[in-house]
């Protein structure tokens, strides 16, 4: 696991992770988003995006301990890399990946060095945009013009940044929660859009999950993602009906 990014995501995350009752857990799961003005309103179209390697993982809560989970949260980030993917193209976006050199010559090492260096900024950018994300709406927030750098940058309208922290439950601490109270099993995943010429963040979008959210992320996501799109007007989210949220009612 990248214990620097479980670091963000313990700030991002401390009001819900881990809270004694589940009803009270339940409250705090609000999906949402945050655009700029010039997205939503359509003035800024965005046609193509560029994916940026997917950061985060998996934790294990037994009775005693926290462990992290390599094997599982390397297949999780993958998942949910496939995920947004899916979506932003059913939505017309076509989608390119920021470890790909395309016809720039850089080498793997020297894409590897940006992407790294563009993944730190947004690292310790996204406590304030967390704190504050109604200020995407007033272009408030930039990874800097870096992200020119990458060679997927000249095609691309936006990056994708996805990022996800969850954790789940041994057997007997499920059982125990379930008897008395203690830690629930849950997840938050962040997809942070950005200008992919100037690095403005021009999008936020925190998604809480249904249920089986480790071995199901389409399900557990899915439509939750497909009507934050809708809502940020992101490409041809709207030419299709609002998704039907009735199901995750609690």
């Amino acid at each position: 696991m990248n214990f620097k990014w479980q670091s963000v995501v313990a700030l991002v995350t401390a009001a819900f992770l881990c809270v004694s009752s589940s009803s009270a857990f339940a409250s705090f799961r609000v999906t949402s988003s945050h655009t700029q003005h010039k997205v939503s309103s359509g003035k800024f179209p965005i046609h193509t995006a560029c994916m940026m390697p997917p950061r985060g993982g998996l934790i294990k809560i037994g009775m005693k301990s926290a462990e992290g989970m390599s094997k599982e949260s390397e297949a999780w980030r993958g998942s949910l890399e496939k995920l947004i993917e899916s979506h932003l193209k059913t939505d017309g976006l076509t989608i390119e990946s920021a470890t790909d050199p395309l016809s720039s010559g850089a080498s793997d090492d020297e894409i590897g060095k940006v992407i790294s260096q563009v993944q730190e900024k947004l690292h310790t950018l996204l406590p304030l945009v967390n704190k504050k994300p109604g200020q995407i709406a007033k272009s408030a927030y930039t990874l800097g013009d870096k992200v020119g750098m990458l060679p997927c940058s000249e095609n691309s309208d936006i990056l994708v940044f996805v990022q996800g922290e969850g954790q789940v439950l041994s057997d007997s601490r499920a059982t125990m929660t379930f008897l008395v109270g203690g830690p629930a099993q849950d997840a938050l995943v962040l997809v942070t859009m950005a200008d992919a010429k100037t690095g403005e963040v021009l999008g936020l979008i925190q998604l809480y999950p249904g249920d089986g959210f480790p071995e199901n992320p389409e399900g557990a996501f899915g439509s939750r993602l497909e009507n934050e799109l809708w809502n940020m007007n992101i490409a041809s989210a709207r030419k299709r009906p609002r998704p039907d949220l009735h199901q995750f009612e609690y």
